[in-house]
This record gives structure tokens, sequence and C-alpha cells, in this order.
């Protein structure tokens, strides 16, 4: 059975109704709470964050910042958020302080401790230390005051204003720009890469999970005298036991690396074989365990006349 219980700590709770999407409007004329707007925009000009301070009927203070043209209004309204209890925070501790948002995706993501998004769990942690301060949701585009000014600070900064760079570019935008900068016509017809390019033909975002000593073997780069022999580091390109080095040697017949031995395939199978392998992860478990073994023992490989180095 499912087991139940605290998700987070106790201490990481935050206080009853200080961030809810019950809408705050009735708040607004309380002359005991200085209310906070904040709003997110992305015009043709580009793309805005602001908030603005009411305090006594009176507009004490404004924000507002002009983000990069690529970031998202959900990102707009989210640092329009955290600029907004950032300077809550440092209110004289009797001032209570109400932030109204029209946006409840963003409520929703930093009243969670745990949030993928960086800035949303800023927000968390500052509103977990300041009880004072309460989030909460007000109807967009429905007459309020200081909705309505939040929004038009948004779009003015849009237009003009110094670009705030505090905030990285969308994943979706970075992963476009991976895709135009590392096409798939480089690697298919390059010159180099040709073996790890017989395992990954494609070229593909998502990661391989791949670490270092699967790049040494199928690479096959450092620890083999192929390549130290390559630079001058070696004598010879067989290894001590007398075979002719190969990854195949070391994963199907070195006399050393036996415990991780795999079944030698035909010639001309060799190709797909390294595929499957560099595939697999059983059989990626076993390369790396021939790596780590080759790595501490460097002395038990090096053939009697080979040269010595570092």
């Amino acid at each position: 059975m499912k087991t139940t219980g605290w998700s987070i700590h106790p201490s990481e709770h935050l206080e009853p109704n200080q961030i809810t999407l019950e809408d705050g409007e009735a708040n607004i004329v309380r002359k005991d709470i200085i209310n906070i707007f904040t709003d997110g925009s992305k015009t043709e000009h580009g793309v805005g964050a602001a908030f603005c301070v009411l305090t006594n009927d009176t507009w004490a203070y404004q924000w507002s910042a002009k983000l990069n043209d690529n970031n998202t209004v959900f990102q707009a309204e989210l640092t329009a958020l955290h600029e907004a209890v950032i300077y809550a925070s440092h209110l004289p501790n009797h001032n209570t302080s109400k932030i109204h948002v029209d946006n409840g995706a963003s409520i929703m993501a930093s009243s969670n401790s745990k949030s993928t998004n960086e800035t949303a769990r800023k927000i968390f942690k500052i509103l977990l230390t300041n009880p004072r301060i309460a989030v909460s949701w007000v109807k967009a585009h429905a007459g309020n005051i200081g909705n309505e000014r939040a929004d038009q600070l948004a779009k003015d900064i849009t237009q003009h204003g110094q670009p705030y760079s505090l905030i990285k570019l969308p994943k979706p935008h970075i992963k476009g720009l991976l895709r135009k900068s590392h096409g798939r016509a480089p690697w298919k017809n390059g010159n180099t890469g040709r073996k790890i390019y017989n395992i990954m033909p494609s070229v593909s975002l998502r990661p391989t999970n791949w670490i270092k000593e699967d790049v040494i073997f199928f690479s096959p780069h450092g620890l083999f005298p192929s390549y130290l022999k390559r630079f001058h580091l070696s004598d010879s390109d067989f290894c001590s036991c007398g075979g002719i080095v190969t990854a195949l040697h070391y994963a199907t017949e070195c006399i050393y690396t036996v415990s991780w031995h795999m079944r030698k395939p035909a010639p001309s199978f060799e190709k797909e074989w390294l595929k499957i392998v560099g595939n697999n992860l059983v059989s990626r478990h076993k390369i790396r365990g021939i790596i780590k073994f080759m790595s501490e023992n460097r002395d038990l490989f090096r053939p009697p006349w080979t040269s010595t180095f570092q």
C-alpha cells in the first residue's frame, strides 16, 4: 500500500492562507495592508515584467524590467513576483504585505518548495521566512486599478528599458539553438569521430548517460597502447598479454580482463557489435569495469619494451 506521511518537512510549509488562489481583491480597500500588484507581458515589442505598490491610496513604488525577447510570459510573471517579494521582505517588520497576481500558474509554482523552476523556489524561500507576506490571485482585466497599472507598466517596458539579464532563456529556445548549430550534416559528413558515429549515427539532444569510461572505450582514446603510440608515449601498440590491441581485445579475449569478457563477434559483425554494446547498459557496466581496472593497473598492461610515461 502507498505510504502516507509528510512529503516535505513540516518546517518547510507556508503559513495557512499565506499563498492562495482565492480572489484577494477584498483586501485592497484595507488601509493596514500594503498592496502590491504584479504582472508580466509579451508583445510584438518584447517581454516585460512589473510590479507597483499601493499604500493608503497612494502609489508608493513601482518596478519594471525588459526581459529577453525569447523569455516566456510565465517567466515574466515569476520575475515580477520574485522582485515583489524581495521588495516586501525589506519593508519594516510591522507592515503586512499582500501581493496580487493574475497568473494562477506562477502562484502554484511558488507554493511548491520542490518546484522545478529556480525562480519559483526562490520565491518560496522568501515567503517561508517572511510570514507577513501573503500572495493571492486577482482577476485580470476586470477593472482592478492595481492590476491594470502593473499590466501597463509591463507593456510599456517592452518598448524601452535596459535588458534584465538575470533570467535564463527557456529550454525550448536553447534546444532550438543547439539544433541549428549542431545539425546532422556536419556529424554525418565529418572526418573525425567515426567510431562514435557508427554507434550514434544521428544527432540528438537527449542525454546518452555516457560517462568517461564509455567514451575512452568506444573512441578508443586514453589508456590504449595504439593511442599512446600515436603520441609517442609508447613503443608498441601490443597488449602485454601479446594480443593486438583493439577495444574488442580487452572486452573479449585479454587474459587480464577475463572477469568482464563478452562473446567475441565475427569480424564482419564488429561494427554492429559495438553499436549493440554501446546502447546496452549492462554491457556498458562491463566496459566501465575494464577501463577502471586498466586505469588502476597501468603497469600490468604495458609491454616490457614500452616507454615510461605518466
